[in-house]
């Protein structure tokens, strides 16, 4: 299968782009490449690779940059996302859209279903949301994943997590949420790329758990003693909100496609083993 990727200068993107890369013949543009914010060069580019699906990465994906510079979010996360979708509408193509579970905004202590009200608290969420709109006007052929917290690929959050251990670390005690394991996510898109059944899926891991008792699981299997400062959200300042509850209810993806997410805690330790974070007696 030909498959066109946007945004693999991250890690997630070489991630990506390196397990597609096995069994299928793979496109993938960098942003110095692609700039997907030029309409013009966008459309040039993928109707002359003319794709059989577009697995869409690039994005702003930094929240309190988002947060600082909502121009620049709004011109690489939804109007970048309208100038990859318009191509892919007037091709027929295929498009797979990572998104975010930043785009629901749940303040209570049940897990979000694809058809929950979406109402992002913040300017990430915000343009990742009006893009996911974009595609489903403009395309009859997408898979939107609201992805949960990624992780898996090198500098992911658990590698910044390990490597800062000797600093302060400041969270908020209150956001709720669910790991994402990359190889699980790109298991997922493997199962969409020979399906028609199009439409937004909740992705992640189970269970759902807070942000600090994740990290304090972390610091647990490194053998790290560290101490976790847990704020409330009105006392940590200098960054985007955040949603209290953006923890995913993956029913759907496993009734449409029969996956079922092994737990996070598993996928943690395969990570953490796999990188030599985890001591051996």
């Amino acid at each position: 299968m030909k498959i066109l990727i946007t945004g693999v200068e991250s890690n997630l993107g070489k991630y990506i782009e390196s397990y597609f890369a096995q069994n299928n013949q793979v496109f993938a543009f960098t942003r110095q490449i692609l700039d997907i914010s030029k309409k013009d060069l966008t459309y040039k580019t993928i109707t002359s690779v003319s794709p059989d699906i577009v697995i869409h990465l690039d994005s702003q994906d930094n929240i309190d940059t988002c947060e600082m510079d909502e121009s620049s979010a709004y011109t690489q996360n939804t109007i970048g996302t309208l100038n990859v979708a318009y191509p892919c509408s007037i091709l027929n193509i295929p498009i797979i859209y990572l998104s975010t579970s930043y785009v629901y905004s749940n303040n209570c202590k049940c897990s979000n279903f694809e058809t929950d009200e979406c109402n992002p608290v913040n300017i990430y969420g915000k343009t990742k949301l009006a893009g996911e709109k974009l595609i489903r006007t403009l395309c009859k052929k997408y898979f939107i994943l609201r992805a949960g917290w990624l992780f898996g690929y090198d500098d992911c959050f658990v590698n910044k997590i390990i490597n800062n251990r000797n600093f302060s670390i400041f969270v908020c005690s209150t956001e709720i949420g669910n790991p994402t394991y990359c190889k699980d996510f790109c298991d997922a898109i493997k199962e969409m790329l020979h399906s028609d059944l199009y439409g937004i899926y909740n992705c992640c891991n189970p269970p759902s758990i807070s942000k600090s008792l994740w990290i304090k699981e972390i610091f647990s299997l490194a053998q790290i003693e560290r101490t976790i400062l847990e704020l409330p959200e009105n006392f940590i300042s200098n960054t985007a909100k955040r949603p209290q509850n953006s923890s995913l209810n993956t029913s759907l993806i496993k009734n449409c496609f029969n996956i079922d997410f092994p737990s996070s805690d598993v996928r943690l330790l395969e990570y953490m083993n796999k990188k030599g974070y985890i001591l051996k007696e």
